[in-house]
């Protein structure tokens, strides 16, 4: 599953990467990206996603490793950008641009 497909989802879930578990925040979906939402996170859009059930909860493990060892900090830097403003942790008006709740 792709992190759009994850977006569309009605879930409350933790999110984390698969390298160093660093972005640890949570998402509460569905959620819809207006157009420059889909521009500003086109990349992490794309990240493959993994959900794991660990008794009571489910996280999802953002895949941002990569055989070339020099871009998983990138996919990492384009996953976290995008939960973090999911989370909130952007300007209203940002936030206003970039999604839509469903």
């Amino acid at each position: 599953m792709k992190v759009r497909d994850l977006l569309e989802m009605e879930i409350d879930i933790d999110v984390y990467d698969n390298v160093c578990e660093e972005i640890g925040i949570a998402f509460c979906g569905p959620m819809e990206l207006t157009p420059e939402g889909e521009k500003e996170f086109g990349k992490a859009l794309n990240l493959d996603v993994e959900i794991v059930e660990t008794g009571d909860y489910k996280v999802a493990i953002v895949d941002v490793d990569d055989k070339n060892a020099y871009f998983w900090r990138d996919k990492l830097n384009e996953a976290k950008a995008l939960f973090y403003a999911l989370a909130g942790y952007c300007s209203s008006k940002n936030f206003d641009k970039w999604f839509e709740e469903v």
